[in-house]
This record gives structure tokens, sequence and C-alpha cells, in this order.
């Protein structure tokens, strides 16, 4: 006899689903098949998120009909006095908490249940979260017209399944979280203006912020090779690898994070780039070697570290011109270069310096240019700033 209580392959489905939300689709398409060719919605909306139609699942179920379900949902299934207790402990069909309605006469029915084909029968419900007495996650099963009726064993079934997906949901709630805090500190990477690249086991680049990209679009002695960073001088080329791999076998301590630092001779001329490899925290035992081990960290002194004359004028205010000078110095030209790029007089660029000593409180250039790199003017302004 087939135990019917707890299906292993919905409960399988279930926590996959958490890292593969399209699975939530084969479970709703199993868990219909097990109900006689029930229709189902799944909705997995987040704390404190505004509704997404992608955190909504549905089999047998039109998305043309869904704004009337929002439209009715409130009134007619009165989720906002139901025994939420009740349907957050299993599932229970509508009538049991609701007041003695005439389905057959509320809107919900006559607007949304009718015209899919929807038995006229309260559904099953179940609320996975709340907020108060609001439902956040919960599923809505109905028996379709010439479907067979729920039974008690039905419902055995679905109750098997509550615990299961009350944890898959607050697992799902933390990857969530998770993934918005990873892009967030991605943004942060992405706006310094070091080039950062972090490296696995085997040497491999796994993650590289927009200003390692950058450098790395230059083509001027620095590149990857196979997926590895790849320096074009031979003699340096070795010695990179040999720090990273001294890196990654070592790791780091608490304490002891600092790295090697060496140049990087450029083809062009240019000056070179320099480069610090150093490890990352010691990894965690059963650390596999594609995960992040070291990290390389390449910096351009001539790829203009300052993102913008504007930020230099309203935090020292400086005028326009003066906030082109401070970025041009600290960019690594020299007072005569300024002077050319900008097409004016040497007792110009004297003049404005003199002004800008005054307003930014220093009085040597090296001064200047460690106040500037070390101050947020070299912090880029975003995806969408001109680089």
């Amino acid at each position: 006899m087939q135990d019917r209580t707890r299906p292993p392959q919905l409960i399988e489905l279930i926590y996959q689903a958490v890292v593969e939300p399209d699975a939530w689709n084969e479970f709703l398409a199993s868990l219909s098949s097990e109900l006689g060719g029930a229709a189902i919605q799944l909705a997995l909306r987040m704390p404190h998120e505004i509704p997404n139609p992608a955190d909504t699942y549905r089999i047998w179920l039109d998305d043309a009909y869904h704004a009337a379900y929002v439209k009715h949902a409130l009134t007619d299934l009165a989720l906002g006095s139901i025994d939420v207790d009740l349907l957050r402990k299993s599932f229970a069909c509508a009538a049991d908490v609701l007041p003695e309605w005439d389905l057959k006469t509320r809107p919900f029915y006559i607007e949304f249940m009718k015209p899919q084909g929807l038995s006229a029968e309260w559904p099953l419900c179940h609320m996975i979260a709340r907020d108060g007495k609001l439902p956040l996650a919960g599923v809505i099963i109905y028996r379709r017209e010439g479907c067979r009726a729920f039974d008690a064993s039905d419902l055995e079934m679905l109750d098997s399944l509550v615990p299961h997906l009350s944890r898959a949901y607050a697992i799902h709630v933390r990857l969530r979280d998770a993934l918005l805090a990873s892009d967030a500190l991605t943004e942060v990477i992405d706006r310094i203006p070091t080039g950062a690249l972090l490296v696995d086991g085997s040497g491999n680049v796994v993650l590289s912020n927009r200003s390692a990209e950058k450098i790395l679009s230059l083509e001027d002695g620095f590149s990857l090779r196979q997926g590895r960073p790849w320096l074009e001088d031979q003699r340096e080329n070795r010695a990179l690898s040999e720090l990273i791999q001294e890196s990654v076998r070592e790791h780091a301590t608490q304490g002891s994070t600092t790295g090697e630092v060496m140049s990087v001779t450029r083809p062009s001329g240019r000056r070179p780039f320099s480069l610090m490899v150093g490890p990352l925290l010691a990894a965690p035992p059963g650390t596999t070697t594609d995960e992040a081990r070291a990290i390389v960290f390449v910096a351009d002194p001539e790829g203009g570290q300052v993102g913008a004359a504007a930020v230099l004028e309203t935090l020292y205010d400086l005028t326009h011109a003066e906030a082109e000078l401070v970025r041009l110095i600290a960019e690594g030209n020299s007072l005569d270069q300024v002077a050319a790029i900008r097409g004016v007089t040497m007792n110009t660029v004297r003049s404005q310096l003199k002004q800008v000593f005054s307003k930014t409180e220093t009085r040597r250039q090296g001064e200047l240019v460690h106040l500037v790199l070390a101050g947020v003017a070299s912090i880029q302004r975003g995806k969408d700033s001109k680089d």
C-alpha cells in the first residue's frame, strides 16, 4: 500500500526549490497530481518587500485572473480575521475559518473561481508565514470541476509537508537577505579605485571588481590566461605565480593578512602597475579548492583614481579649474603636464595650486595627493558613472 503521508519526492522538491526556484513549478505539478489535478497557488512574499509577481507560483490557474484574486481575497477569504493559528499549524478548508457564507454569491467565486472552472467549494489553505494576521507566504488549493474530491488522506499528506514548507521558506528568506547583502558589498567593491581579483585554490579568478576589469581591458602587460592572472614579462609572471601559490597554500591567520608587493612592467611604457598579493583568512575545514583563497590587488597610477572634479569642488569648496588641477595632480601628472593638458600657463597653474593649498589646508603636493586619495573623492560613483 502506498504511503501518502510523506511523499519523498514532494519533500525533496521543496528543498530543491530553495536554491532552484523553478523547482517550485515541478513541486506544484507533483502536488496537483497527488490531489487529483487540483489547482494550486503558492505565494512566497519576502518580509518588508513590495509584492513581486515572481514570488507567486501557480498551476491550473490563469494569471489573467490574479487581479480578481487580489481584489477579493481579503474580503471573501477574510484573510485579516481568520484563525491564524489553525492555518499556521496545518492545512484547513477555508469554510472552517470563515463565516457561514454562500460561496456562490461571493465575488471571489464569481470573478475568480468560476471563470477558471474551479469547483464551487471553499479551497484548502495553509499560511506558511505571516505579517501580523496577513499572510506573507502560503498555499491555496482548489478542486477543479470534474476532478475528485479531497479526502482525509489528502489533508494528512498535506499536513506532513507543513514543517518542510516552513523550513524552506525560512531558508529562502535567509538566502534572499544574503544575496541582497552580497549585491550591496559587490557595489561597494566596484566603487573602489584599486582593482581586486579573488583567486581560488587553483589560482583561477573567481571574482573581480570593476577597476580590475578596466585594467585588464587595457591589455598592457597584465591580463588573464585560462582564467588566471598573467603578466607579459616572463620573469614577473613567474614571481606572480609563486606569490599566488604561496598565498593559496598558507592562507592567513587573524592579524596576519598583509601581502607581498611587486611592480608590473607595461609594454606601453607607462608607469608600472602596482600589485599586492595576499591570502584571505584561513578557510574553514572542508573548503573546496574552487572557493576564494587569496586576493590580488592591482593599481594603475595613471588610471584616473579621482572619479570626478565635481566631488572635489563640493568637498573642498574648489572652483572647477582648481578641482581639475587637483584631479590631474592626483593622477600623477607634473605641473608642466597639467599646464599642457589644460592649455594654460605655468603661472596660472601655480596660482591655482596656491589657492588649493589654502582651501585644503595642505602645504605640499604629496600632502594634497594623500588627502584626496585617502578620502571619498577616489570612490567611484556607481554603475552608471562614466569611467
